[in-house]
């Protein structure tokens, strides 16, 4: 059986997750650093519109909102970056562009 589109999507989340997250001793969490390198890289267009001129201090706003005790972004804490961040594109498609999720 063939996956749908949303299952194809969810997979493709979950590698993006794991392809930024086993690169250093916590495999299944983001560093600020591997959080960093996707959000750059997979986000590229977003960060240049919602970043404000300061890409990194964006990301690490999203990376210590997301943190864990262990100072680690988890799956949980990652999927909730990424429902910010689709939140955001969903307000776009409504011609609303501003960055700000919580509208």
């Amino acid at each position: 059986m063939t996956d749908t589109k949303l299952e194809g999507a969810m997979k493709g989340l979950i590698n993006s997750f794991h392809k930024y997250s086993t690169k250093t001793e916590g495999w299944d969490e983001l560093s600020l650093q591997e959080l960093t390198q996707m959000i750059k890289k997979e986000y590229p267009t977003f960060l240049s519109t919602c970043a404000l001129g300061n890409p990194d201090g964006f990301i690490k706003g999203l990376f210590d909102n997301n943190k864990g005790q262990n100072g680690q972004v988890d799956f949980k804490g990652f999927m909730t970056i990424m429902g910010q961040i689709t939140n955001i594109y969903h307000k776009r498609s409504h011609n609303d562009k501003t960055c700000d999720d919580r509208k």
